[in-house]
């Protein structure tokens, strides 16, 4: 999940919602019906569970954001890699292992992207290459805009 998350969460706008305390996962951590964790699993009877993934931001492509979900999934059955324990209580609270934590920008997110390699198996060098640095570009273009809080916060000081 960290290494996709550029597919998933594709805007400089989408990475100021992943902070502690805003009801969206800071850390790739599941739980059993709790919303501080990346995927929720919700519980019911044997025809009613489902598994939320709570990463997915609302500007994503819901095309890559599935197939990023699929993909992180299917490569996980693949190399048999076990689940951690599930998180109890509030996640935000708690330390997790580096490597569960999310990239907390854009850049660093393509970044991850371009050096993973499960995205370049899943999807190909040619994809990976392509999409990490159409969203490096973004967080470059996005470092020169000036914001009406920069404007109302700066203007008198400067």
């Amino acid at each position: 999940m960290p290494e996709l998350l550029a597919m998933i969460a594709p805007t400089t706008n989408a990475y100021t919602r992943l902070i502690p305390g805003f009801w969206a996962p800071t850390e790739a951590t599941w739980g059993i019906d709790n919303r501080t964790c990346a995927l929720r699993a919700i519980g019911g009877g044997a025809k009613s569970q489902r598994v939320e993934f709570r990463v997915a931001a609302a500007d994503a492509n819901p095309y890559l954001a599935l197939a990023a979900a699929i993909g992180s999934g299917l490569w996980g059955l693949e190399q048999s890699l076990e689940p951690t324990a599930p998180v109890r209580g509030n996640a935000y609270d708690q330390s997790h292992p580096k490597r569960l934590s999310l990239p907390r920008g854009l850049g660093e997110a393509a970044e991850r992207l371009q050096r993973s390699k499960a995205a370049r198996n899943l999807f190909g060098d040619a994809f990976v290459e392509h999409f990490a640095a159409s969203r490096d570009w973004e967080e470059r273009q996005s470092r020169r805009a000036v914001t009406d809080w920069q404007l109302q916060r700066y203007f008198e000081i400067i």
